[in-house]
Order: structure tokens, then sequence, then C-alpha cells
């Protein structure tokens, strides 16, 4: 990676437990395999019964929704947009403004030359972020990458002149940074709808969406304060509401391995387009897969490292037993280590310990700020502090340092290199939570944007086919990129089922 190691805001801080409820059964969320029941019948533009009515209804304000909602309105139609909370911007707001793609004015203003193909490599060459990638949506996705960026910077989003690799993310030099992070992106797409002609209707929740007789989507029942409002869609409705990494509740009901996690730091983030989508018959898949993590110590002093992100420090994982349980220099990009700390959590009903010895690495960050951890001059007194068995971490700090010693960890693996003694106080200690900001699965969808159902299958073999008038994108829908394309994956695909939809009444 390259070696600019700066401060990611998201991910070191990614929120504490704001729990966003949703109170439905995991079964619920895995989707129809056939066509739903026939739809409200009384639902007509003719009996009175809309309150509202636009070409396209679009549900989110984040990134995926914004555009959305710009791009049809640009290309002439109506657009209603809807907002279940009091701001806008969702996650696409509280991003690091970070955005990945090829080709862009900016790139080409620098003599940067990045292809499509090296783009769609790096989105498939990491599943260790999202997991596995539908190839013909992520090969839209590297192919638009770069479109959707000069598009943002036309709209009048502010963006750093320097293109170029960025720690964590990617050895491509692809990365464009927005001025003023995402909160700065949000504020541009929100003044380009207005300008469009775009109606925004705040405090407003999607609740139901209305099929006709043929299953098609032809609008939706959304809640405003006590009010129900039944709104018409004329060429189609697209869920932008993001993930569920806002709510405990469903993280744990989707996954049981997820019970002990941290929910996002959006707690609007409670899988409403999941709900919605599958309610019609929509197919989810990954829903019960593990999210992205990231395993923060320091929390509960405010105090916090993302363990093995950009500040690396050197220590050990201990469990309930004062015992080691992983090799504590698993890459962050990894899930496996976020994975071994989680299931510690599970299985021990507390959660894990990182002790620190004072080393290089550990002094580099305390000349920058404090670390107000446990502190103590021997490493089974900070264990005692964190309620850990002092004698029985002593024990575990001298096999380790017998490992360092003979330059082999026996016990889980640890690399040679980064076998580093715990011999130097003062020594530091935290316990450990997993977070995430970000979920890997959600509706699936074509490269149109289109929501899909499994048909009914009578004999042989079928293929799925799309909801009509049903779209999706950002993480609402099943994910298909790689980190730094997060946000920039949401618009593009935005924008793609915009495009479709207003060509398909």
């Amino acid at each position: 990676m390259a070696a600019n190691k700066e401060k990611i805001t998201r991910r070191n801080f990614v929120g504490a437990a704001m729990a966003g409820t949703m109170g439905l059964a995991a079964a619920s969320f895995l989707g129809g395999c056939s066509k739903p029941a026939a739809g409200d019948k009384a639902a007509t533009s003719s009996d009175g019964s809309w309150q509202e009515e636009a070409d396209i209804v679009v549900v989110g304000t984040g990134g995926g929704g914004y555009a959305a909602a710009v791009e049809a309105a640009n290309a002439g139609a109506s657009v209603l947009l809807l907002e279940k909370s009091s701001a806008v911007g969702g996650d696409s707001a509280l991003c690091d403004g970070i955005l990945g793609g090829w080709g862009t004015r900016l790139a080409k203003e620098q003599g940067i030359s990045v292809t499509a193909d090296q783009v769609y490599e790096w989105f498939m060459a990491h599943p260790e972020w999202y997991g596995p990638k539908d190839a013909e949506i992520a090969r839209v996705q590297a192919d638009r990458s770069g479109e959707t960026i000069d598009w943002l910077q036309d709209l009048g989003t502010p963006f750093a002149k320097e293109v170029g690799p960025r720690f964590g993310y990617t050895e491509l030099p692809v990365i464009h940074q927005v001025e003023g992070l995402g909160a700065a992106m949000i504020k541009s797409l929100g003044a380009a709808a207005e300008k469009a002609g775009v109606k925004t209707l705040m405090e407003t929740r999607a609740s139901k969406l209305l099929t006709d007789a043929e299953g098609r989507v032809i609008g939706l029942e959304a809640s405003q304060k006590k009010d129900t409002l039944r709104i018409k869609a004329n060429k189609g409705v697209i869920l932008a509401t993001g993930g569920h990494s806002g709510s405990k509740t469903m993280l744990a009901a989707m996954n049981p391995e997820c019970a002990n996690i941290l929910p996002g730091s959006n707690p609007g983030a409670t899988g409403d387009g999941l709900a919605l989508a599958t309610s019609v018959g929509a197919l989810a898949t990954r829903a019960a897969a593990l999210p992205l993590m990231s395993s923060l110590a320091g929390l509960d002093t405010k105090s916090i490292v993302n363990l093995n992100y950009s500040e690396h420090l050197h220590g050990l994982w201990l469990d309930a037993n004062g015992e080691r349980f992983f090799n504590e220099e698993t890459p962050y990009e990894s899930p496996l280590g976020h994975r071994a700390i989680l299931r510690k959590h599970n299985e021990q009903g507390r959660p894990a310990v990182v002790l620190l010895p004072t080393t290089p690495e550990l002094e580099a960050v305390l000349a920058k700020r404090p670390l107000n951890w446990v502190k103590a001059d021997t490493a089974e007194d900070a264990a005692a502090q964190v309620g850990l068995d002092g004698a029985k971490v002593k024990a575990t700090v001298e096999r380790y340092n017998a490992f360092c010693a003979a330059g082999r960890d026996d016990d889980f693996g640890r690399p040679a290199e980064s076998l580093i003694p715990l011999t130097t106080g003062p020594f530091y200690a935290s316990a450990i939570m997993v977070s995430t900001s970000v979920v890997t699965g959600g509706i699936k969808t074509n490269a149109q944007g289109q929501a899909l159902r499994m048909p009914a299958v009578s004999s042989g073999e079928a293929a799925a086919e799309a909801i009509p008038g049903l779209y999706v994108a950002g993480v609402a829908a099943d994910w298909n990129c790689a980190a730094g394309a997060t946000v920039l994956c949401a618009m593009t695909m935005g924008r793609i089922a915009a495009q479709n939809a207003t060509k398909n009444a």
C-alpha cells in the first residue's frame, strides 16, 4: 500500500451502539420465489386515492438516492424524493469523500493512465472487503466510475486536485478526494436536485410498496407523522435507503454471529429497502453475510484505536481467560481477525482485551494524542485493571515472549518480523469492540438497477426476472464493488437506475 496513512474519520470511529429497530424476523428478508398476490386494486390514479404523483419516486437522500433523483429530473422526469429523517445524506454525508474512479478530467490533468479493466480487476480481486462480486454489475460500475466523478464535478462538488493511491484502499492511482468530505458532496447534490425541480418530502418514511394485478410496482405508501400518503409512481420506484448496518436488531436477526456487533454510525440505516423489496417478492442475496467490520479499542474513553489500521500497534489479544486466541497481526482488510474477536465476545459474554507494551509505534501515537486507557508498569497489573487474571496473563506473556526469542509463533503463526516482545512498560489495556459501517448483502439487481425475483419453478431451470417498476441502488442492493468505491458505486448505480426507469414507463 502507499505510504500515505492519513486519518480516516468514519473508520476510526464508526459510532456507538445506536440501535434502529425493525422488529421483523430474519425470514422475512430472504426474498420470495414467486410473484406476490395481486396489488391493491383501489390504488388507481382515477379514484382520487393518490395524495402525490410523480414519474419517478426515489426513497433515500444518500448519494445513490440523490444521484438517481438528479439524473431522472435532468432527463425530463418529474421526481419525488422521500427522506424518513429530518436531515439528508444518510451514510454518504458521514463518509470521507473518497471516490475511486478512472479516466477523469482530474486524472488526465496529472497524466494518470488507468483503464476500466484495471478498476474492474481491483474490484474482483478483493473479496475480503465486500465478498464475491456479481461480475456483470461490477463491470458496469468499473466502466462508469470516472464518468460519475466528472458528473459530480459538473454539479459543483469540490475536489482536491491530487489523484492517487490511498492507504487501506488501493494502490491504483484512482482515488479522488472531495474537499469537505461527504457533507460537501451531499450539499452539492442537494443543490442540484433543487435546481432540477426535484420535490423532497422530509420525515416521510416509505412503509409499503403498491403493485398492480400483474405485479408491477406502481407506487408506495409512506407515513408522514400521523398521516399516510399514497404516492403514485408513473415510471418507477427507486429504493436507495442504505443497508441495515444501523440496526442492532436486524444485524443479529440476519446473522446470530452479529449479536454483539456495534451498529454503524448512521442510526437511520435500518434495512427499510430490504424489507420493502422482499415484501413484493424481491430476492435478497448475502443478506446474512458478515458486514464490513472494524475492531475498535478505547471506545469507553473516546481514545480510539482502530486495530491494525493506520495506527498499527503491536500487542496481544486476550480472551476472558487471559489467553491469546488468534494471530494479532492479521491485516485489517481481512475479516478473519475481526471475526475471531467477535466470536470470543459471543462465546464468553464479554469483550476481548488488547494489551500493548510501549513500542516506538505506540510512542509515535502518544506524541500526537493521549491514549486514555488502563495503564500500569507491568502487563499483569494492566490486565488486572480490566478484569483479567493477572497471573494467567503473566503466563501468557511469558509464553509469547519465548516465541519472540525463538522467532516462531507456535500457537497462532504470527509472522516472525512482527513478534515484538512485551518487555517494555508502561503497558496499556482496553476492551475491544467490533463495529460495522457497511453491510454486504441486499436486494439482487441486474446491471440496469432493476430488482430481481426468482420465478416459480415447475420444472427445469428458471432465471431471475426483473420486478417491473422497482429499482434499487446503493447499499440496499447486493454489494459489488471494493473499498474506495462504495459511495461512488452507489451514485453510479443510482444514475443507471434513473436512466432506465425514465425510459421504461
